[in-house]
C-alpha cells in the first residue's frame, strides 16, 4: 500500500524559497500549497470512487482519532486528508489524471487572483507529480486476501492467496499478500524469508525494509531466531527505511519492540503509545497494543498491561501477540 502525500515540508521550503520577496507573498504562497495539496488529494478520492480504484484507508485530520468506520479514520483537527490506495493500473493511472486535473484547476482558479498562490499550487502541483507512486501490475483478487485476514477469515485468505501464487508467484502485491497470510499465522520467520526476497523492488524499499524490520523483531520474541542474530538485523532494516524514506514516526510501533527485546520497557511504553496513537490500520494498531502491554508486564504494571490489551482485543482478538499476550498475562 501507498499513502498518496506529497511533501509538504520540502514543497515548502522550495516555495518560500521561490517567492521570499514580500511576507505577504510568502504567506499567500503557503495557502496556495496547502490549498493544492488538499485539492490534489479530493481528486484522488473522486478518482478512485468513480474508477473503483481499491481504497484501503481514508483518513481526516490529525491529532487523536475520534472514531473509525471501516475504512474511513476521523481524527479530531479535519486539516489533513490523507488517502492510502493499491497503485495498480489502469484504474490507478485515471485516479492520478484526475488528481492532477483536479491540481490543475486550483492553481489556474488561484492565477486569476494571487501569484504568489499559484507559484505555492504549481510547487505543490509538480512535486505531487513527480513523487506519484508508480502503478504496478494488478492480480485480481489480492487485495480480498488483505480484507480476508482483516476479518479473521485465515484459511480462506490461505487458499486464495494459494491459488493466486500459482497463477502469479512474482507479482509484488500478491507476495506482500503472502507474507501478510503468515505473520497472520505467527509464521514470523517464514514471512520474514519471503520479505526480504521483496527487496530487490526499489519503488518499494522503503516498506519492505519496514516489514523485514517489524518481523526479524517478533521472529526473535516468538523465539524463531536467536536475538543475537535478529536485533542487528532489525536495527538496522529500520535505519535504512527511514533513510529510504519511510516516515520516522510511523516506525514508533518498530522501535516499540526492540526496544523492549533490549531490556528497556521504560522506552518500549513511550513508543508503544506513540505508536498506537499514529496508527490508522487495525492490525497494525492492534500488534502496536500487543507490544504496549508487553512493556507494562516488564515494566511492572499488569493493571495499564490488561487496560492496553483489552483495547487491542476489540480490534483483532485473534491476532497472534494479541493472542499470547493474553495467555502471558493471564499466567502473571
Amino acid at each position: 500500500m501507498r499513502t498518496v502525500s506529497p511533501a509538504l515540508w520540502s514543497t515548502t521550503a522550495v516555495t518560500v524559497t521561490v517567492v521570499a520577496v514580500e511576507r505577504a507573498d510568502v504567506l499567500s504562497a503557503l495557502i496556495g500549497l496547502v490549498a493544492t495539496l488538499v485539492v490534489l488529494k479530493v481528486g484522488v478520492v473522486v478518482g478512485a470512487l468513480a474508477l473503483r480504484v481499491p481504497v484501503h484507508k481514508i483518513v481526516v485530520g490529525i491529532g487523536p482519532r475520534l472514531f473509525e468506520l471501516r475504512k474511513l479514520v476521523v481524527r479530531v483537527l479535519p486539516v489533513t486528508l490523507n488517502i492510502e490506495v493499491l497503485p495498480t493500473r489502469p484504474r490507478y493511472v485515471g485516479a492520478a489524471i484526475t488528481s492532477a486535473l483536479f491540481g490543475l484547476a486550483a492553481v489556474a482558479v488561484m492565477a486569476t487572483s494571487s501569484q504568489a498562490m499559484a507559484v505555492g499550487g504549481a510547487a505543490a502541483l509538480v512535486q505531487a507529480l513527480v513523487r506519484f507512486p508508480r502503478p504496478r501490475a494488478a492480480q485480481p483478487g489480492a487485495l480480498a486476501v488483505f480484507d480476508l485476514v482483516q476479518a479473521g477469515k485465515l484459511d480462506e485468505a490461505e487458499r486464495l492467496v494459494g491459488r493466486l501464487n500459482g497463477e502469479n508467484p512474482r507479482l509484488r502485491t500478491l507476495r506482500a499478500a503472502r507474507v501478510l497470510v503468515l505473520e497472520a499465522r505467527g509464521r514470523y520467520s517464514e514471512a520474514l524469508t519471503l520479505a526480504i526476497g521483496m527487496s530487490d523492488d526499489e519503488d518499494d524499499a522503503a516498506t519492505t525494509m519496514a516489514a523485514v524490520a517489524g518481523l526479524t523483531g517478533a521472529a526473535v520474541e516468538a523465539g524463531q531466531l536467536e536475538a543475537s542474530q535478529g536485533l542487528p538485523v532489525a536495527a538496522r532494516a529500520l535505519n535504512e527505511a527511514i533513510e529510504l524514506g519511510k516516515p520516522s514516526h510511523m516506525m514508533d510501533g518498530v522501535r516499540a519492540l526492540l526496544a523492549l527485546l533490549a531490556g528497556d520497557p521504560q522506552l518500549a511504553v513511550r513508543l508503544a503509545r506513540l505508536a498506537c496513537q499514529n496508527n490508522d490500520d487495525s492490525l497494525g494498531r492492534a500488534d502496536d497494543l500487543a507490544t504496549l502491554a508487553r512493556a507494562y508486564m516488564a515494566a511492572g504494571d499488569n493493571s495499564a498491561a490488561r487496560r492496553a490489551l483489552a483495547q487491542a482485543e476489540r480490534l483483532v482478538p485473534w491476532w497472534p501477540r494479541v493472542a499470547l499476550t493474553r495467555r502471558r498475562l493471564d499466567l502473571a
